[in-house]
């Protein structure tokens, strides 16, 4: 290509690389002035307070939510709408935390605080929550890639009782880690790694340690007192 043509060609080279950076501003900008939050990870999870002590008469979720934009320097508040579908009832089955983005920060863990009442021994209750809007943030995306609406970062799905039943998703979630479900081992499993942590773990990492610890307590409890027996007869194993 001679100098000529190279010439001829600048402007539009020019042109084309103004506007690749005028998108971008405008991209950055769109998320400077119209900020959004969304959950971390859409989720159903199922808790039950039937493996703790019976003076246990509370216990706390937690929720991670980020935004889709810029920190700032101040406090901004979410808005969590508890959708008129929920069986579980705010202020008696549950209550929610401060919906708060302290100043500097991309992330929040609202505290769902869960409620023992003497009805959930004979009732499953439910609370579907929903991102609102509030003056500081609009409601984040929908994660196109996901066919289940609760899991679409938009929604977020709680169910409780005081039953020993079996998860919603173990045979498409935990089935692959700890085999077929029992009360036994579901209680083993709780006992082993927490009444409200265990159900919500979603990271690769988080879900190995959770399963290498649930193996190796069961390797010291059989050391101690021979195998664990659930309530059909049958050992307790994980795969």
């Amino acid at each position: 290509m001679n100098i000529l043509k190279i010439y001829r060609l600048l402007p539009f080279l020019l042109l084309i690389i103004a506007a690749a950076g005028c998108k971008q501003d405008d991209t950055l900008l769109m998320y400077q002035e119209d900020p959004r939050i969304y959950f971390t990870q859409g989720q159903v999870v199922d808790y039950t307070f039937s493996t703790k002590a019976n003076n246990v008469v509370t216990d706390t979720l937690y929720i991670d939510l980020r935004i889709m934009g810029s920190a700032v320097g101040k406090d901004r508040t979410f808005n969590i709408i508890v959708d008129d579908s929920s069986t579980a009832k705010r202020g008696w089955h549950f209550e929610l935390g401060p919906q708060v983005i302290t100043a500097g920060s991309y992330a929040a863990r609202m505290p769902v605080y869960l409620f023992r009442r003497a009805g959930l021994k004979d009732s499953v209750v439910k609370a579907y929550f929903t991102v609102g809007e509030t003056q500081d943030f609009k409601p984040g995306y929908v994660d196109k890639r996901s066919t289940v609406d609760v899991l679409n970062k938009l929604h977020y799905q709680i169910s409780v009782n005081d039953q020993v039943l079996k998860p919603s998703n173990w045979d498409t979630r935990w089935a692959t880690y700890f085999g077929t479900w029992s009360r036994v081992k579901h209680i083993f499993i709780t006992q082993t790694y927490g009444g409200a942590g265990w159900a919500t773990v979603s990271l690769p990492q988080d879900t190995n340690f959770l399963v290498q610890s649930v193996k190796f307590a069961l390797y010291n409890y059989e050391l101690a007192n021979g195998p664990l027996i659930d309530e059909n007869g049958q050992r307790v194993i994980f795969p």
